[in-house]
């Protein structure tokens, strides 16, 4: 039988350098910039950024990742233990909680523990050719997790364990799709369609992104890297209109799962959440989301 939520408190790991840097961080004047920052730092510790990820039934229920798994709470700053929904520190929780459960790969986790957690995504931009074998590492732990984490859910409706490419770097869809091939993993690929400064993001080609979509989703991440509040009645078509159009005609059907450069979740006050919603996209991943739009 699986040990009960005392036995994980007790035995859970605290955080260690390898996960979030979370000690002298937490005050309720962090921005979004400083959050941003914090974000784009993970994007670069190779083997991707695990993070538990809120689905419609948690927002609904309060949208407190502390509520999870209590029983880890206490090795974690005081900040962490019960943060206001959609915060910075809310989001370090759950990167903290994705790093704990993709390292240990459930052990020590109770069935009743598992069993509450929404959706665990490991994030990719880039990867480094170097960053390969930990890349290799990380998604075969995801795989072994996935088979915990999903027995008897509805994968095709609901995914619980998912790998997001963000940003259409091809290095990283060449070297993580191939392996998420093998270990029968599902990717969504977030592409943006253009090259941003001296960036190598939209480098994916239409024609290697069909062949990514036989076997993968593609995903809304606008034209040139956008938030949502950048979206004007001036740019709309060619940042939103278009890439759905686009990525219909390359992937044979419509993104069904969008995600705004910033990671913010659905706003419908905002004009390009609602030419989303207009167009049939139907999910929105967000730093601390997947929820229905």
């Amino acid at each position: 039988m699986p040990p009960d939520s005392s036995s994980v408190s007790s035995s859970a790991p605290a955080p260690t350098p390898d996960m979030p840097d979370t000690p002298d961080m937490m005050n309720s004047e962090q921005s979004a910039a400083e959050l941003e920052t914090y974000i784009l730092d993970q994007g670069e510790q190779p083997g991707g950024t695990p993070v538990v990820l809120l689905d419609d039934a948690a927002v609904a229920a309060g949208a407190d990742p502390s509520t999870l798994i209590p029983g880890i709470m206490g090795p974690l700053p005081a900040a962490l233990r019960r943060p206001a929904p959609f915060t910075y520190e809310a989001y370090v929780l759950q990167s903290v909680l994705g790093e704990l459960l993709l390292e240990s790969e459930g052990a020590g986790w109770s069935e009743g523990e598992l069993s509450a957690i929404p959706l665990l995504a490991l994030n990719f931009h880039d990867v480094l050719p170097g960053h390969l074998e930990i890349a290799d590492r990380r998604l075969n732990k995801l795989a072994r997790l996935r088979d915990l984490l999903t027995a008897g859910a509805d994968e095709e409706l609901h995914p619980r364990v998912v790998v997001l490419l963000f940003d259409g770097y091809k290095d990283a869809a060449r070297m993580v799709v191939p392996i998420c091939d093998r270990l029968g993993l599902r990717v969504v690929i977030l592409p943006i369609a253009l090259e941003v400064l001296d960036d190598r993001a939209g480098t994916l080609s239409d024609d290697e992104l069909i062949r990514l979509a036989r076997n993968h989703a593609l995903g809304f991440h606008t034209l040139t890297h956008r938030s949502a509040d950048e979206i004007t009645p001036a740019t709309v078509i060619s940042e939103v209109t278009d890439v759905v159009h686009r990525l219909t005609r390359i992937a044979g059907r419509a993104p069904r799962v969008g995600a705004w450069c910033g990671g913010a979740r659905f706003d419908d006050s905002l004009l390009g959440n609602r030419r989303l919603r207009e167009l049939g996209v139907t999910d929105l991943v967000s730093n601390w989301s997947w929820e229905t739009i």
